[in-house]
């Protein structure tokens, strides 16, 4: 995996993704953070902004509001990054991309996210696993900081990369990564 999207095509790619329930979600996710949990809310807000079919949303739906705070605490106050996203996994509904999602928004200067068109802007698969998801958020954390751009920069740029060079990619979120 690599990225060689230069700053000037980072920024370029990043302004043509034009998705504005990012705010939305970004705030939602700001208030989880700064409580320390999720709500039952809160999950099915991120599966509507990342799945288009509503299997993702009824599978959230289903966890109670007591698991979902527990889980979505232990995952906020880990140090472990593998408890941080494996416990997230604990969600009904929830597998990494998702997972992904609920941390870039949560804590939007630390996690990526794993989706199909930003893996195939960096020639990686999308058999996503612990070290998979561990080796792109360092990749992405590096051209950031490199680029002196943020994740969200970044990941917009890489999703909207690949959706400029194959806009009938099957299998894409609602809403972006």
């Amino acid at each position: 995996m690599r990225i060689t999207l230069s700053k000037v095509e980072i920024e370029k790619y990043a302004n043509t993704y034009d998705y504005t329930e990012d705010e939305t979600l970004c705030l939602l996710m700001g208030e989880a953070q700064k409580r320390g949990f999720m709500t039952r809310n809160d999950l099915e807000a991120v599966a509507k902004w990342k799945w288009r079919g509503g299997r993702t949303r009824q599978l959230a739906a289903e966890n109670s509001e007591e698991e979902v705070r527990e889980i979505t605490q232990i995952a906020f106050a880990a140090k472990s990054e593998r408890l941080r996203i494996g416990a997230l996994l604990a969600l009904r509904g929830v597998q990494r991309p998702m997972a992904s999602v609920i941390l870039h928004f949560a804590f939007p200067d630390k996690y990526p996210i794993l989706d199909i068109r930003a893996m195939k802007s960096v020639g990686g698969s999308t058999f996503y696993t612990f070290e998979k998801w561990i080796a792109y958020t360092a990749l992405c954390r590096q051209k950031a900081t490199a680029e002196n751009v943020t994740l969200r920069t970044l990941d917009r740029a890489l999703w909207s990369a690949d959706k400029t060079q194959n806009p009938r990619r099957r299998k894409t979120p609602l809403a972006g990564t």
